[in-house]
């Protein structure tokens, strides 16, 4: 298992350097990408849920519209919601979807069982582009879509918290089905949702349940050839140590040796440079003993809002960066230190995020080093699609990270889609959302 035992310092003021020397031609790349993007046509539900996150009252009226309307059971208690909602809508809405609001609001009380299901389908339609129905019938078609566009997919199956071992296990066979099918080879999951909450005070234990758990998926991936890829996402900091101790644990078994497999590191905690050091020595013994590279998946992070709220409830230090410009700067700080050829061999790294001034800097720093071959540029489904369309053609393919959800639970996926592209990199915010002037 891996240890953050004697890792080396790392302070390389020639290196860093480096970086800083590329900001003129970051910034240019950028431009030229905005240009050619712009000429690019927009998904028009796009530019309607980009008006959702620009506009001041957005936020709130869309989480209050899922919590009111989208998530109760009883459609009595939707439609009086929604009513409330109809007195106050924001100017985002447009006009015409403003009248139906308020004609469905007065029906709705009326006759819920009718309207209600309409208004929850007008807000699936808003965000189709960006998730995947799971179902059998509509899941295959979605992926052939996609891939269409010349595009590789990383499936990430949405759900509910796990909070038992029969939540659990039903992701873990959905994922595990995802990676029986023929036209999937690349799949992410998180540890907190292949298994029910655990003891704190059980680490050892812990490590062994969760690969326990994670054994099938696992199999399944290493027992193909070519081998299938399954990358460990997590979200809360808490999960951090426990993930690397998973991840690690299974690897280091001798029937997955040669099996490459990746995890997320999230640049907006303090921890993410020695942690992907610590990756870095652990993933070089791995290769002398004649093992496979690994993959990290470097993003920013998105689940600020639930780190504050357990700092506070809590009274605990903030768990992240206090700050979006000490995250952007220890994202920088991060790929500096990884893309380095005696490193790139050991760990590839997964550039992933929508702020163009990263991915720019990433794809120069990456050329000069040489090491462009070991980096793989990731973005979310449907997201500044002409964007990301000018970037596949000049990086030279992109991984699109695609969550798949069953209708049933499609509230957990626009809770989900909401907190992504709320928290996403906002330096860019313009040009993510399709609206940037050059």
């Amino acid at each position: 298992m891996m240890t953050h035992d004697a890792l080396p310092v790392y302070d390389d003021p020639a290196l860093l350097h480096e970086v800083t020397d590329l900001s003129d031609e970051v910034i240019a790349t950028v431009r030229r990408w905005l240009a050619e993007a712009a000429k690019v046509p927009h998904n028009r539900a796009a530019e309607r849920l980009a008006g959702v996150l620009t506009d001041p009252r957005g936020l709130q009226f869309t989480v209050s519209f899922i919590d009111g309307v989208i998530r109760p059971q009883d459609t009595r208690v939707a439609a009086q919601s929604l009513a409330e909602l109809a007195r106050d809508i924001p100017s985002f809405v447009p006009l015409h979807l403003r009248a139906a609001l308020r004609v469905g609001a007065r029906m709705g009380l009326a006759l819920p069982d009718l309207v209600i299901p309409v208004v929850r389908r007008s807000l699936r339609g808003m965000v189709d582009h960006l998730i995947v129905d799971a179902r059998e019938a509509k899941l295959g078609n979605s992926i052939k879509g996609i891939r269409a566009k010349g595009e590789r997919l990383n499936l990430n199956l949405l759900g509910e918290a796990v909070l038992g071992q029969r939540e659990a296990d039903r992701r873990v066979q959905g994922t595990l089905r995802l990676l029986d099918r023929a036209d999937v080879d690349y799949v992410s999951i998180k540890v907190s949702s292949t298994v029910g909450p655990l003891s704190a005070w059980a680490f050892d234990d812990a490590v062994r349940y969760v690969v326990d758990s994670l054994l099938p998926l696992y199999n399944s991936a290493a027992g193909v050839s070519p081998a299938k890829f399954i990358n460990l996402d997590m979200e809360e900091y808490r999960d951090l140590t426990l993930t690397v101790a998973v991840f690690t644990t299974l690897l280091d078994r001798p029937e997955f040796l040669d099996l490459e497999a990746g995890i997320v590191l999230q640049a907006y905690l303090p921890d993410a440079l020695a942690t992907m050091m610590a990756l870095q020595q652990w993933s070089h013994q791995r290769r002398l003993r004649g093992g496979a590279a690994i993959k990290v998946r470097l993003v920013k992070g998105a689940n600020l809002p639930m780190e504050r709220v357990d700092a506070e409830i809590h009274d605990w230090a903030l768990a992240t960066w206090s700050s979006k410009v000490a995250t952007d700067s220890n994202y920088k700080r991060v790929l500096d230190y990884a893309l380095q050829p005696e490193r790139i061999k050991n760990v590839r790294i997964g550039v992933a995020g929508h702020n163009l001034f990263d991915v720019a800097l990433a794809w120069l720093l990456a050329g000069r080093r040489g090491v462009t071959a070991g980096v793989e540029f990731e973005m979310l489904l449907g997201m500044a699609e002409g964007q990301a369309e000018v970037i596949k053609r000049e990086v030279g393919g992109l991984l699109v990270y695609v969550p798949v959800v069953h209708p049933g639970e499609f509230d957990v996926a626009i809770a989900y889609l909401i907190r992504r592209h709320t928290q996403h990199e906002l330096a860019c915010d313009h040009a993510l959302l399709g609206h940037a002037k050059v």
